[in-house]
């Protein structure tokens, strides 16, 4: 018998295996606190519509006033067809991650393999349990990058008899799969033993004599950070950011324009620190 979950819960193994929750293996990497907690979020407002009731009016939820996780929403209405749900509502988050701008109108319309389907098979679940239940998987996003999603899908009616519409909530996270953070260690690897300057000379420590610039680079270095401490960000990742105060990050460019994080090196690293010096001379 299926068990309704809370939204933070964790399946236990042998449940994830009968229920087949997210259609695939049990993620090997655990998704982000950021969106576990709009998942806690999303059901903490469900509860705040229940009102003693067993399940909340549909006229109650505000799709356009659903804070941080409303671009993240999906809408399905049961009124007319059980089998075949209409979608009501898309988050415009949804809608870019999926390359959904119209013509989504029932569950047959949504792209198989899409992020937007890992949400909508999961609703015959909740039909059975009539209870909110949390999902976590990871697939292969239709850019091909491995992809961590968590959802949640909360009931909702209108006469407190049957289930007819259900409001969904999902986050996702690209990740680098092994293979591609192996492939960036080795090259950084690479490029710091190919490209890292000669030793500098040993000599006296005289105050006035040959070694009297030898300190030069960690002055360099101590006023470059001081001018890294004081600037402006440019934005924020969801990183382990380890104990220095500061990493150097490794993007790729995308068609769109955009940045994706796909590397990191520690501070401590003569690489990050020439990109420090590097950037107080720019």
């Amino acid at each position: 018998m299926d068990r309704a979950r809370g939204p933070d819960d964790q399946p236990e193994r042998e449940e994830f295996d009968r229920d087949g929750v997210g259609q695939g293996p049990e993620p090997q990497r655990v998704i982000g606190g950021d969106e576990r907690r709009m998942h806690v979020r999303a059901y903490n407002h469900w509860i705040s519509l229940l009102k003693g009731r067993t399940y909340p009016t549909i006229d109650e939820l505000d799709l356009a006033g659903a804070g941080d996780f409303g671009p993240h929403g999906v809408l399905l209405d049961f009124s007319h067809d059980d089998a075949e749900p209409r979608i009501r509502f898309i988050g415009h988050a949804v809608r870019e991650e999926c390359g959904v701008t119209s013509g989504i109108l029932r569950i047959a319309d949504v792209p198989q393999g899409s992020l937007l389907a890992r949400l909508t098979e999961q609703y015959p679940q909740i039909l059975a349990s009539r209870a909110p239940i949390g999902f976590e998987a990871e697939f292969v996003s239709q850019r091909g990058y491995p992809t961590l999603y968590r959802g949640i899908l909360m009931p909702f009616s209108s006469d407190q008899r049957r289930i007819n519409f259900i409001y969904g909530v999902i986050n996702w996270k690209e990740v680098a799969d092994a293979r591609i953070q192996a492939q960036l260690a080795a090259e950084m690897a690479d490029s710091r033993s190919t490209d890292a300057p000669p030793p500098a000379p040993v000599a006296p420590a005289w105050a006035d004599g040959p070694s009297a610039g030898l300190d030069a680079p960690v002055a360099d270095l101590r006023s470059a950070s001081d001018v890294l401490r004081a600037a402006p960000a440019l934005g924020s990742v969801d990183l382990d950011a380890g104990t220095e105060e500061f990493v150097l990050l490794l993007g790729r460019a995308t068609l769109d324009g955009r940045v994706e994080i796909v590397g990191a090196v520690d501070g401590s690293d003569g690489l990050t620190q020439e990109a420090i010096r590097r950037l107080r001379r720019d």
